[in-house]
């Protein structure tokens, strides 16, 4: 089968959409990636046997082109940029598809497809558009609740969320990223509950590098903190950060990652004075991360509920902490909670103060016992949240679409 996927990562993709793309061509398909429709360069080359797309877009709309063309509106005069701007107003509020939408659209056109697999809501439409056109299935793998962002104005969130529960419903599999994420779509678009695939890793073999402590002169009995993943506001990064200026000199904090809100906290630990306690690795392509991991003692999701998303997640981070065999600490988020229950490789505490954060690492470093009841619990969450088992539903999922040969 040739199956086209489709995701808006233009900076880094999602090590989701790799490991699900890498399962199908080991499984005997062929998959062509369309990643990222803002790059700053047009690409094309393969990765994994992946062919990797990625795309500039180009700020216009073929449609209104074509329009203009047989009106012969003449571009830079005064009426055809009105017309540009009823158009667009158009396009946003009443066509099937937005601008940025119909140039998705067409860039699928341009390849065979078996098979289309959409990854979050912004693929959502063309894609729907585009296996309608070609008349194969559809597989909507939703990483979120897209709708649910805090960064969102409420306004879109609204159209979002109606538009979404709108277009589900036309799609023939539906995938998410945990239970509590499934049943809210569930009640709330009235579908059947979408099928669970874990952002697991793949199980590697556990590392003995120093990788970690050789980079920063770290002795070997230092006890190694880490936050590892995307670097932004509202991930109460910050708080972790601060909590640094109250470990003993034994611990240190790590930050694993990249992204713009780094330089904020960079400017928090200079005006702090913690240079020397919280150290900053920089960003790691994701098949170097596992290594790198190995070498911590303890990791950190310091996320709260600001938003749906927040409060429902499973992060990428989890599951690399569990097949690294780290446990790791968390505020009280339901699928994360469910985790530390399930296998008793970590903690749920109160991480919403620096003063808070403190005490929890402390105390755990404080009690050998506790910290190794967690490493054991840790052990065996590596044998179970990892990719080996999520793939498996992955072509389970797709042994089932219409269309296709069991």
């Amino acid at each position: 089968m040739n199956i086209l996927m489709a995701t808006a990562d233009h900076l880094m993709i999602d090590r989701r959409i790799l490991q699900e793309a890498r399962t199908l061509i080991a499984a005997g398909h062929q998959v062509t990636l369309l990643a990222g429709f803002e790059c700053p360069v047009r690409e094309s080359y393969h990765l994994d046997g992946i062919r990797v797309e990625r795309f500039v877009y180009d700020w216009n709309d073929s449609r209104f082109r074509a329009i203009a063309g047989r009106i012969r509106l003449q571009p830079g005069t005064v009426l055809h940029s009105q017309a540009w701007k009823l158009f667009r107003a158009w396009a946003r509020l009443l066509a099937p598809l937005n601008s940025y939408e119909q140039f998705i659209f067409e860039r699928m056109l341009e390849y065979q497809v078996d098979i289309i697999h959409a990854h979050d809501y912004p693929m959502l439409a063309p894609a729907l558009k585009l296996a309608g056109v070609r008349r194969v299935p559809i597989v909507y793998d939703a990483h979120e609740l897209y709708y649910a962002q805090v960064q969102l104005r409420p306004a879109v969130r609204r159209i979002y969320k109606r538009r979404e529960a709108n277009l589900i419903t036309h799609c023939d599999a539906v995938i998410t990223v945990n239970p509590f994420i499934a049943d809210l779509m569930a009640r709330r678009y009235r579908i059947a509950t979408p099928s669970v695939i874990l952002n697991a890793s793949p199980i590697r073999p556990l590392s003995c590098k120093r990788l970690i402590r050789s980079r920063f002169g770290l002795s070997d009995d230092a006890h190694v903190v880490i936050y590892q993943g995307w670097i932004s506001p509202n991930r109460g990064i910050e708080r972790l950060v601060e909590a640094a200026a109250n470990f003993p000199e034994d611990t240190f904090l790590v930050i694993i990652g990249y992204g713009d809100f780094e330089a904020t906290l960079k400017q928090v630990v200079e005006t702090r004075g913690l240079c020397r306690k919280v150290l900053f690795y920089g960003g790691v392509p994701s098949d170097e991360l596992h290594e790198i991991t190995c070498d911590a003692d303890l990791g950190v999701i310091p996320y709260y509920g600001i938003d749906e998303n927040n409060y429902y997640c499973s992060p990428n981070k989890l599951f690399e902490f569990c097949v690294a065999a780290l446990p790791f600490i968390c505020n009280d988020l339901p699928f994360l909670r469910s985790v530390v229950e399930r296998f008793g490789n970590g903690c749920v505490a109160d991480l919403n103060s620096a003063e808070a954060i403190a005490r929890k690492i402390n105390a755990l470093f404080g009690d050998p016992v506790a910290l190794a009841e967690l490493r054991q619990g840790a052990m065996v969450a590596r044998d179970s949240l990892n990719w080996s088992v999520e793939e498996k539903k992955l072509l389970a999922i797709y042994d089932c679409l219409p269309g296709t040969v069991n």
